[in-house]
């Protein structure tokens, strides 16, 4: 006698839904391992992207060449991993970009690069050998590491006033040499070239002034930039990122300006009293910054005269403050201001003026004659020093002022010089 064994239809079904959930179950684990491992890769590489960033940019600081495009960097051999490097000069500084990529995940390091300051080991003053000593008058304190000449350095007297400070030099003193320490060629080309040849040839790169009150330009973009034969004013706007403005004529910034990482070219540019900002100015006549002005760190003020083959460029003119940086009374300025002559001339005109309770913190270089009244708090590169008191001109004369290392960070950077490393001055973003 057989048996007859039936399966029920609803144990059948139940049957191939336990199969079918088991296979679900089995591959969302395996879609879960993978999407975890890929995005565990994913992060990794993220997070590598920013570590090898910082490669990048440290390559920039040991790399002597501009580059007019990015170029790969082959230092690993790491599938889907891509980092490339652009070093271009940005004003009196240089911009180094880092740019990073593994698989779609991308990242860009951008900064402001300049010449390595060391508070307690660069030279706080380097005084040119011109065969003239080093007066100090007044209270005056210059402290730090100096360069002198190899008379070295006395007291003075002008207007009924000696010296008044304990010692004449509060620090260690070295011999200059007949020249000062150099810029790096490419940095006096770059600087010919935003003067003589800058102009913005493609519709893209333009910006309109009279677009909006607030206008930003990421550095990560490409740089854009208004320019004009005629005078330009900027008043009442919010300047922020990657611009250039430069005018044949002039440009006047006043005190309802902000702006931010911005680049000014003219012959002449002022700056209104009571004017704050973070901004590089370079200029082939003159600028005059009004009093009590506040620029932030890394700002820069340079006067470029190309008298190379033309002596005539260093024309007296009418106004006394033509040929020359002047700052007023009661400024802060955290930065770098230069004033830079392609070939030097013997005279006694004054190219950088300081005024009285003005403070520049970082550098000045002035391959000319600097008249300083104020403070310095970071180095200074001189031919000459300039005293113009009681109707005379004193020459290599410091009368009431201040050079010293102490009121400043133990790092920091100014422009680019030969044979100086390089350092970060400001991430930009």
């Amino acid at each position: 006698m057989k048996l007859k064994f039936k399966i029920k239809s609803g144990a059948l079904q139940f049957t191939v839904f336990i199969a079918v959930l088991i296979a679900l179950l089995l591959a969302g684990l395996i879609l879960y391992a993978y999407t975890f491992i890929y995005m565990k890769e994913q992060s990794k590489g993220a997070i590598e992207n920013i570590q090898i960033a910082d490669i990048g940019i440290q390559s920039l600081l040991e790399q002597k060449e501009l580059n007019t495009d990015t170029i790969s960097i082959d230092y690993l051999n790491k599938e889907n991993q891509i980092i490339k490097t652009h070093l271009s000069q940005w004003g009196v500084f240089q911009k180094g970009m880092t740019i990073t990529q593994f698989r779609k995940k991308r990242f860009i390091k951008t900064a402001v690069i300049g010449s390595l300051l060391i508070a307690d080991k660069s030279p706080t003053l380097y005084l040119q050998e011109t065969h003239n000593a080093l007066t100090v008058v007044g209270n005056t304190k210059i402290q730090g590491i100096n360069y002198l000449p190899k008379q070295g350095v006395n007291s003075g007297y002008i207007a009924g006033n000696s010296y008044y400070g304990s010692q004449l030099i509060y620090g260690k003193t070295e011999k200059s040499t007949s020249e000062l320490p150099k810029p790096e060629k490419t940095y006096l080309d770059a600087i010919s070239f935003y003067i003589k040849n800058y102009k913005i040839n493609r519709e893209e790169d333009y910006i309109n002034l009279n677009s909006g009150r607030k206008i930003t330009n990421s550095f990560k973009e490409k740089t854009k930039g208004f320019y004009s034969e005629n005078p330009i004013t900027i008043e009442n706007k919010i300047l922020s990122g990657n611009f250039i403005i430069k005018s044949e004529t002039s440009i006047k910034i006043r005190k309802t300006a902000l702006l931010n990482d911005v680049i000014l070219i003219a012959p002449i540019i002022e700056i209104e009293d009571e004017t704050a900002g973070c901004f590089q100015a370079i200029a082939t006549r003159k600028i005059v910054m009004g009093k009590k002005c506040n620029l932030s760190y890394p700002s820069a003020l340079l006067l470029f005269q190309d008298n190379k083959n033309n002596i005539s460029d260093n024309t007296n003119y009418n106004n006394s403050r033509d040929n020359q940086i002047y700052v007023d009374t009661g400024c802060n300025i955290k930065g770098s201001v230069i004033y830079i002559q392609t070939k030097e001339i013997a005279d006694f005109q004054t190219q950088i003026v300081l005024e009285k309770d003005s403070k520049i913190k970082g550098q000045v270089y002035c391959n000319g004659n600097f008249e300083i009244k104020g403070t310095v708090s970071g180095c200074v590169y001189t031919k000459q020093f300039i005293a113009n008191q009681a109707g005379s001109i004193f020459v290599n004369h410091v009368y009431n002022a201040s050079i010293e290392n102490e009121n400043i960070p133990h790092f920091y950077g100014g422009i680019i010089l030969e044979q100086e490393p390089k350092t970060v001055l400001k991430w930009l973003y």
